[in-house]
């Protein structure tokens, strides 16, 4: 084999790899976006999920029905 056709395809097969590696890195980077997205939403979600939880602590509501025995005492 000439030594220019090992240089081809030697090229060739750094060219190759370099688009693979291209793809999966856009790939990664949409699964990095994505699962901040998800993140994003989740920590939103847990902030009201405590302004709820505050909200029904603080309540007389919860207070007067938590003092009062239930009925079969």
């Amino acid at each position: 084999m000439p030594p220019h056709d090992d240089i081809k395809r030697r090229l060739i097969d750094i060219e190759v790899l370099a688009s693979h590696q291209e793809t999966m890195i856009r790939d990664l980077s949409d699964m990095v976006v994505q699962q901040w997205q998800t993140l994003d939403s989740l920590l939103r979600k847990v902030g009201r999920l405590e302004g709820q939880i505050n909200e029904k602590r603080d309540s007389p509501e919860i207070e007067s029905v938590a003092e009062t025995p239930p009925p079969h005492y």
